[in-house]
C-alpha cells in the first residue's frame, strides 16, 4: 500500500495457478517411409519441452496426394502420446504430403512444413482399349492403350493369342512379350484364313496386371472385294513392276489396293505396299526396298469399306539382284589391269631404247675417241741410272674413269740417246730386264700404225757424256712390266697369234735433238695397236678411230 508519504512493505508471496497454453512449437524430425503400394509409415519427435506449455495429449496428422490437396486431404488424430503412425489405403505409386501438429488441453500447436513421401509400385490396371486393323487372310495388326492406373513404371506388355478351334488338329497358343511402353501394337502374320482368334493383352510394372481380351476372325471380311486377276511381274534396272486386272468389287466399290510380299527366306506373307489408288493397274517397286539377292513373290489385294478382300494368286518368284555395270565386272577389271601392265612395259622399253639411241648419237658426233697415254720421265740426272716415271691412261672425251699407274723405277743409261756407239742392253734376267733399240719394228702384232705416243725424257744436266758403260753394268736395271713389253717385240708378240705374211713395223721412232740445245727436248716413241684400238695423244686425232679394246691397256 502507499499514501502521500510513500509505499508500505510488500506482503509475503502467494502461489497462484493460471492454467495451460497451446504448444508453442510443432513436432520435430518427421520421417516418412513406404511400407507397401498402399501404406506409408510416419515417425517424428515431440516439440521441445519448454515450448509444450502443458502436457501433450496427442497429435494431428494431415496428409493428401501431391497433385490434389483439396480433393484428397485427410486428418488422422492420435490421442495417445505416440510419435508414429501408419497411413493405409493409399494410392499405389503416388506422392503424398504430410503435416503434423501437437495439442494439449489449451489447444493445437502449429503444423510442421509439408513432408513428401511416395507409395510403392503395384500391378498395373488393364489396358485402356484393344483394337484390330488391316485384317487380311493371314495377317492383322493389333493395338492397345496404356492402362488408366499404371500403379508404377510400365516395363512392357504381353500379348497372347490362340485360335478358338484347333487348326489341323493343333491348338497353338502364342505369347509375345514386348519391352518398354513406347510400342503398343503388334503385327500378326501367321493366321489361318477364316479362323477366329482370341487375343489377350497385359501391362507390366513390377508384375503383370489384369488382362484385356478380344476376339477377331481372319479375312476376308464379309462383303469385301474379290481377288484381282492376271498378276504379272517384270524386272528392270531400277525396280520391279507389277501388273494386274480388277476383280469382283464386292458389296461396296473398291477403294484401293495393297500388295503383299513373301521373301524366299521367310515364307510368310506380309503387307508390303498399301494405299494404292483404285484406278491403278500397275505398281513399280524400287529394288532399294528389297533385300539384295533374295527372291520374292507378290500378290495383290483389293480393299473396300468392309475390309481387305481375297488376295490374288501369287506371282512367279523373281530375284531382287541388281545388275552391276560393266565397269564393276571382274572381266573388265582384269582387262584394265593387263592393259596397264602392257603400257608400263612399253614405257620402260621406250626409255631404254631412247637411252641407247642417245649413246649411239653421242659416239657418232664426237670427232675422236681413244685412250691417251702420256709418259713423263723425270729425275734423269747425269751419272745416275734410276728415274721415276708416271704413266696415266685417260679418255680424250672424259667419258671413262682415268687409270694411272706409277711404274716401277726404270734404269736408263743417259748414253742411250747417243746417235752412234750405243750398245744394246743385256737380256733380262730374273733380277732385271735389258732393252734393245735395234730390233724395234714398225708394227705391233701386225696392226697398222695408227697413232703415236709421246715418250719424253728430259736430262737434268747439259752434258750427256758423264755416264759410262761401266755405270750401267755396275747397277742392274730394275724390272718394269710396262717398259719390258714396250722395249722387246719378242715379248709382246709372243702372247698373240701373228698374222701370216705381215711385216712388222718398228713400234718406236726416236727423234734426237742436238745436245747443245739449251732448252729441254722430248723423245717421241710411236707405237701401234691391235684390234683397231689406238692411243691418241693430245693434239693428234685420227679420223675414224674407235674406242681401244686391247693394246697397252690390255695387260695393264
Amino acid at each position: 500500500a502507499y499514501n502521500i508519504i510513500g509505499e508500505s512493505p510488500a506482503s509475503a508471496p502467494v502461489e497462484v495457478y493460471v492454467g495451460e497454453a497451446a504448444p508453442a512449437m510443432p513436432p520435430q524430425n518427421i520421417h516418412i517411409s513406404a511400407v507397401s503400394a498402399s501404406q506409408l509409415e510416419i515417425t517424428w519427435d515431440p516439440p521441445p519441452v519448454d515450448s509444450q506449455n502443458g502436457n501433450i495429449q496427442g497429435y494431428k496428422v494431415y496428409y493428401w496426394e501431391k497433385d490434389g490437396q483439396n480433393e484428397t486431404e485427410k486428418v488422422k488424430v492420435l490421442f495417445l502420446p505416440d510419435t508414429s503412425i501408419r497411413l493405409k489405403n493409399l494410392t499405389s505409386f503416388s506422392k503424398y504430403l504430410v503435416c503434423i501438429s501437437a495439442f494439449n488441453a489449451a489447444g493445437d500447436g502449429p503444423k510442421t512444413s509439408p513432408t513428401e513421401g511416395r507409395t510403392l509400385q503395384a500391378a498395373p490396371g488393364v489396358p485402356s482399349f484393344l483394337i484390330f486393323s488391316e485384317i487380311t487372310c493371314s495377317a492383322l495388326n493389333v493395338s492397345w492403350g496404356e492402362p488408366t492406373a499404371a500403379n508404377g513404371i510400365l516395363q512392357g506388355y504381353r500379348v497372347i493369342y490362340e485360335p478358338l478351334a484347333p487348326v489341323q488338329g493343333v491348338s497353338k497358343v502364342v505369347t509375345v512379350d514386348i519391352q518398354g511402353n513406347w510400342q503398343r501394337w503388334l503385327k500378326i502374320r501367321d493366321l489361318t484364313k477364316g479362323m477366329t482368334y482370341m487375343f489377350r493383352v497385359q501391362a507390366r510394372t513390377i508384375i503383370y496386371g489384369p488382362e484385356l481380351q478380344a476376339n477377331i476372325t481372319a479375312g476376308p471380311a464379309e462383303g469385301s472385294p474379290g481377288s484381282p486377276q492376271h498378276v504379272l511381274v517384270s524386272k528392270s534396272a531400277s525396280g520391279l513392276t507389277l501388273y494386274w486386272t480388277e476383280g469382283v468389287s464386292g458389296v461396296k466399290p473398291i477403294t484401293g489396293y495393297v500388295i503383299e510380299s513373301r521373301p524366299s527366306d521367310e515364307g510368310v506373307w506380309d503387307l508390303f505396299v498399301k494405299n494404292i489408288p483404285q484406278s491403278a493397274t500397275s505398281y513399280t517397286v524400287s529394288l532399294d526396298q528389297l533385300k539384295e539377292g533374295v527372291s520374292y513373290q507378290f500378290r495383290v489385294v483389293a480393299v473396300n469399306e468392309f475390309g481387305y478382300g481375297e488376295p490374288s494368286a501369287a506371282s512367279v518368284a523373281i530375284s531382287a539382284q541388281t545388275g552391276s555395270p560393266f565397269y564393276e565386272e571382274w572381266w573388265f577389271l582384269l582387262v584394265v589391269a593387263l592393259c596397264s601392265l602392257i603400257l608400263i612395259l612399253m614405257v620402260i622399253f621406250a626409255l631404254i631404247l631412247r637411252n641407247q639411241t642417245k649413246k649411239y648419237r653421242d659416239n657418232n658426233t664426237e670427232p675422236e675417241k681413244g685412250l691417251r697415254l702420256r709418259s713423263f720421265c723425270r729425275n734423269l740426272s747425269p751419272g745416275k741410272n734410276v728415274s721415276g716415271m708416271e704413266e696415266s691412261v685417260t679418255l680424250d672425251n672424259g667419258g671413262f674413269t682415268s687409270l694411272e699407274l706409277n711404274s716401277r723405277h726404270l734404269n736408263v743409261k743417259n748414253t742411250f740417246l747417243k746417235k752412234n756407239g750405243t750398245r744394246s742392253p743385256p737380256r733380262p734376267s730374273p733380277g732385271g730386264l735389258h732393252y734393245s733399240d735395234e730390233d724395234i719394228c714398225n708394227k705391233y702384232n701386225g696392226a697398222v700404225l695408227a697413232e703415236s705416243i709421246a715418250l719424253t725424257e728430259k736430262p737434268l744436266d747439259a752434258s750427256e757424256s758423264e755416264g759410262t758403260d761401266s755405270d750401267y753394268e755396275d747397277e742392274l736395271p730394275k724390272h718394269s712390266f710396262v717398259n719390258h713389253y714396250m722395249s722387246d717385240p719378242s715379248y709382246y708378240n709372243s702372247w698373240k697369234r701373228q698374222q701370216k705374211g705381215t711385216k712388222h713395223s718398228t713400234p718406236y721412232r726416236y727423234e734426237e735433238r742436238a745436245a747443245s740445245e739449251a732448252e729441254p727436248y722430248f723423245q717421241t716413241v710411236i707405237t701401234t695397236q691391235s684390234s683397231g684400238g689406238v692411243y691418241t695423244p693430245t693434239g693428234q686425232p685420227t679420223p675414224g678411230s674407235r674406242t681401244p679394246v686391247t693394246g697397252f691397256s690390255s695387260f695393264v
